[in-house]
């Protein structure tokens, strides 16, 4: 990795949440953080949340819907600073219950 990062001027990562009737990010859609919003661990150790030194892009919030289907939560990471990447940790993800559920769909990394 550390070869990788060195040789690189940018990087960029997606990472998508898929939900049924849990909410990832926003309570309504504003798409203002909730104080039970997800946040991020990046390679070097650095926390990644809204409000931060540093912030995830939200692309889409839709998983504060909660009408029994399924939804998704498309953060982007991009950055010009390569050795943030990859996302190691998502922290702070929701406790589902009966008819709740969620799964992460993380993206590979692309350096340039």
């Amino acid at each position: 990795m550390n070869f990788i990062h060195l040789l690189s001027s940018e990087a960029v990562q997606i990472i998508t949440i898929h939900c049924l009737n849990v909410s990832v990010w926003a309570a309504g859609h504003s798409k203002t953080p909730s104080s039970s919003a997800v946040y991020f661990k990046a390679w070097n150790g650095q926390i990644i949340e809204f409000g931060g030194f540093i912030e995830p892009e939200l692309i889409k919030d839709e998983c504060w819907i909660t009408d029994g289907r399924w939804h998704q939560t498309q953060f982007i990471f991009q950055t010009q600073d390569p050795n943030l990447l990859p996302i190691v940790e998502v922290y702070n993800l929701p406790s589902t219950k009966s008819g709740s559920h969620y799964h992460l769909e993380v993206g590979p990394v692309c350096y340039l």
